[in-house]
């Protein structure tokens, strides 16, 4: 059976720091491939309105294009209201057999049992808490002892009482996050190196995030 990670995200833009941990992802784990997911309509980001999904999508399928295990998916653009993710989930176990393997931040960790429905997704994928560059265990450990208190640890993964398993994973850290590129392109400073090429390159065609 296929080992499928799911790294879902607005992707507003898409860059290096994103691909880089679809990588070690994929290698520390020994998956078939990543999923990348940009979301439809976060429920959890308040504010500054997204580009729009078609935009979005675009740029992470030329981010990760000449990547032969990475792979986009429209899922939640097709979706109407909000993207919760334990829909997508549902959705993608319903269509794919594969064992899935839900990749998210520790920041978002740090509040997933605010997330909609949270207990269910356990059932439906093993979660990988990614953090970038050290530290984060201890707050790791605090809130899995909270949200999970059922968990039981074996070699450093944790195995949930829905059936699946939790572990943490520290990667490599790139100092770059969407909202440093988007306020560069504002201030007409150079992003590049830290964005793909061709996505540079398509939001300058588009004149993304000038205002």
């Amino acid at each position: 059976m296929e080992k499928i990670g799911l790294l879902g995200g607005t992707f507003d833009p898409i860059h290096l720091g994103h691909l880089r941990v679809g990588v070690e992802v994929y290698e520390r784990l020994a998956l078939s491939k990543v999923l990348f997911i940009p979301a439809g309509e976060p429920p959890h980001k308040k504010g500054r309105p997204l580009s729009p999904f078609p935009f979005r999508y675009e740029m992470t399928r030329l981010a990760i294009k000449n990547v032969p295990y990475f792979e986009v998916c429209d899922i939640e653009g097709k979706r109407q209201g909000p993207s919760y993710s334990v829909k997508t989930l549902e959705e993608l176990t319903a269509k794919i057999k594969a064992e899935f393997f839900f990749i998210l931040g520790l920041d978002a960790y740090l509040e997933f049992d605010i997330w909609y429905q949270y207990q269910r997704i356990p059932r439906l994928a093993h979660l990988v808490v990614v953090t970038r560059g050290p530290g984060g265990q201890e707050e790791f450990l605090l809130k899995t002892r909270e949200i999970f208190p059922q968990a039981v640890e074996e070699n450093g993964i944790f195995l949930l009482p829905q059936g699946k398993s939790l572990r943490f994973l520290p990667v490599t850290r790139l100092d770059i996050s969407s909202t440093m590129i988007r306020k560069a392109v504002k201030a007409r400073q150079s992003i590049q190196f830290l964005v793909p090429e061709e996505v540079r390159e398509f939001i300058a065609l588009h004149k993304l995030y000038l205002n």
